[in-house]
């Protein structure tokens, strides 16, 4: 599934509308695009944001590839050891 999204002007509802060759219901289809958001934002958003993933920089894809790989282990574990924000675990692990 890929959205094709349009917003027409500042303060406009955002509207995404996604293309399917699968045939499936409905709720399928909602279940998948929600499922596809839970992850941006539990995983890639704190990543991005928190972690500042996207202002890593680096000669070696491999290294980058690997600081990536490290980033989401950790976001994993703080999340298995009961932590519900990340930059909350961040400045409690800190101190």
């Amino acid at each position: 599934m890929s959205p094709i999204s349009f917003v027409t002007q500042p303060g406009s509802i955002h509207r995404a509308y996604y293309l399917s060759s699968i045939a499936t219901t409905a709720s399928l289809c909602n279940a998948m695009v929600r499922g596809h958001w839970s992850i941006e934002n539990r995983l890639h958003w704190p990543k991005d944001v928190v972690l500042h993933e996207d202002d890593t920089y680096g000669r070696n894809p491999n290294a980058l590839l690997n600081a990536s790989l490290l980033r989401s282990i950790t976001i994993n574990l703080l999340r298995l050891h009961g932590f519900k924000s990340v930059t909350s675990a961040l400045r409690e692990l800190a101190n």
